[in-house]
């Protein structure tokens, strides 16, 4: 769908220009320089469509299959999709002491498990969204299958969003107003409990999308354009530097524009010329992500330049999709196909869909 994979691919250049190298980062002009600082407001996008298209599979189920059988399927479905490349990546992190001679700050036994954003990650920081991720895939057909979440009304899927408001405000209150989230070391800013908010929203228009998707295209336009304006005020009342008395409601904010901007977008056809580098970016989103904190660790050691911030930004931007294609060919797709083989071999049990 031309329309989310204009997101996804916003959302992981925004990522990828906010933790470019600082060769780059240096050279570009104030306004590029406070664009990039926005960036990493693109996991909160990732979030969003996470939650959304996550939902459409919960939701477009037909019949009632065992529920172990529900079950199995989602788990399969998602874990054969994140868990693979996310283990190679770590283990490259694991074997850092060997290869680079750099430790692997804070590592452990709780990357393998996902709870390293409990803690504070100091290296591979960059999973702790994966943890949030993670955490969102065991609990949620837990909610939707085997306690009827399904047939709950729409509005109840915005209780995460709730959820994460008031554990933001708990976990703030006894802060310093005006110290950056980012500067915390003995807190976990980072924990499943307090980013819900993009998650939630995007389950919310899964449930609500045979509603909306009826709007006249002029309506759904109209509610991109509001998203635009919530985010745009969004960022004017708090800025890109996240500090404990905006943690409160910043990331509340986010998932509400994005989620509308998905909605007006969503239906979007791009041109064919277009088409191609949007897909392959979107396509490459997961791999570039997970893999680009070791690449730019990499290109700052070298520390060798173009003589331009633009090549440099280039040859970066295409660094990190290249590999992330190599993976993609060498890991993602055989355990995509693996994936579809357990899915499909024998019968499927009545009203499970197949891939």
């Amino acid at each position: 769908m031309d329309g989310l994979d204009v997101l996804r691919a916003f959302a992981i250049l925004g990522v990828l220009v906010f933790h470019a190298p600082a060769v780059i980062h240096d050279a570009v002009p104030l306004p590029v320089r406070f664009a990039f600082a926005h960036g990493w407001m693109g996991v909160d996008l990732f979030f969003v469509l996470s939650g959304y298209l996550v939902g459409r599979q919960v939701f477009a189920e037909d019949g009632e299959p065992p529920l172990g059988s529900r079950l199995r399927t989602f788990w399969l479905k998602r874990w054969m999709r994140t868990l693979p490349l996310y283990f190679v990546v770590l283990a490259f992190y694991a074997l850092k002491p060997w290869t680079v001679g750099t430790p692997f700050v804070g590592g452990g036994w709780h990357y393998a498990l996902f709870l390293q954003n409990f803690t504070m990650p100091r290296d591979f920081v960059q999973s702790w969204s994966l943890c949030v991720e993670e955490h969102f895939y065991v609990v949620l057909p837990l909610l939707a299958f085997a306690l009827g979440g399904r047939r709950w009304p729409a509005w109840a899927w915005l209780a995460p969003m709730a959820v994460s408001v008031v554990a933001r405000w708990l976990f703030s209150r006894n802060l310093p107003a005006d110290l950056p989230v980012t500067g915390l070391s003995t807190f976990a800013p980072w924990s499943t409990e307090l980013h819900l908010d993009g998650l939630g929203i995007g389950v919310f228009l899964a449930r609500t999308a045979p509603t909306w998707r009826s709007w006249s295209r002029h309506r759904r336009t109209a509610c991109a354009l509001a998203g635009v304006g919530v985010l745009a005020l969004t960022v004017g009342r708090y800025g890109a530097i996240v500090t404990t008395s905006s943690h409160v409601w910043i990331f509340a904010g986010l998932a509400v524009g994005f989620g509308a901007v998905l909605v007006g977008i969503e239906s979007l056809q791009l041109p064919r010329g277009l088409r191609w580098g949007v897909y392959q970016t979107a396509l490459l989103s997961y791999g570039a992500y997970l893999w680009h904190g070791l690449l730019v660790r990499v290109v700052e050691r070298l520390g060798t330049s173009l003589g331009a911030w633009g090549l440099d930004l280039f040859v970066y931007l295409a660094l990190t999709l290249g590999v992330a294609w190599v993976t993609y060919v060498t890991v993602e797709k055989p355990c995509l196909k693996l994936r579809d083989w357990l899915l499909t071999r024998g019968a499927l049990p009545p009203g499970v869909l197949s891939p």
